[in-house]
C-alpha cells in the first residue's frame, strides 16, 4: 500500500493561495497572554487586553493588570504601523483647481452660462422696478 498522497499543485490556487499577503488590518492574530488565549484582529485583541487589564486592576492584581496593558500596547503598536504603511494620497491639486476656478468666476453671474448673461452697458444705470 502506498502512502504517497498526491498534493495539489500551487499553480491553480490563484491569488487566494498565498495568505501571507493579507491586508494587515484584517489579519487575525492568535495571542497567548499570561493565562488566556485571545484570537482576533489587532483592534479586537487590543480591546480585549484593555478589558482584562481593567478587570485585573479592580480585583486588586496590579501586576497582572500591567502585564495585560503591555500586551495591549504591543497590539496598539501594530495598529499604529497600519497608518505608517498606508499609501499617502494627499491629492491637493484637484482641490486647488476647484478653488481657483471659483475665484475666476465673477460674483454677478451666479454660475449662469455666458449665453444667459446679458451684457449691460457700462454707463447704464441699474433698472429699478
Amino acid at each position: 500500500m502506498r502512502h504517497n498522497a498526491k498534493r495539489p499543485s500551487n499553480r491553480n490556487r490563484g491569488p487566494q493561495g498565498n495568505n501571507n499577503k493579507k491586508n494587515g488590518r484584517m489579519k487575525v492574530y492568535d495571542s497567548n497572554g499570561p493565562d488566556t488565549r485571545i484570537r482576533g484582529t489587532a483592534f479586537q485583541v487590543t480591546e480585549k487586553y484593555e478589558i482584562l487589564a481593567k478587570d485585573a486592576e479592580r480585583s486588586g492584581n496590579i501586576m497582572l493588570a500591567e502585564n495585560y496593558r503591555q500586551h495591549a500596547e504591543h497590539y496598539q503598536r501594530i495598529i499604529n504601523s497600519f497608518e505608517d504603511e498606508a499609501p499617502k494620497s494627499n491629492d491637493k491639486k484637484p482641490v486647488e483647481q476647484k478653488t481657483e476656478a471659483k475665484k475666476e468666476q465673477p460674483a454677478e453671474d451666479l454660475g449662469l452660462p455666458a449665453s444667459m448673461i446679458a451684457e449691460a452697458p457700462v454707463d447704464a444705470e441699474p433698472a429699478t422696478v
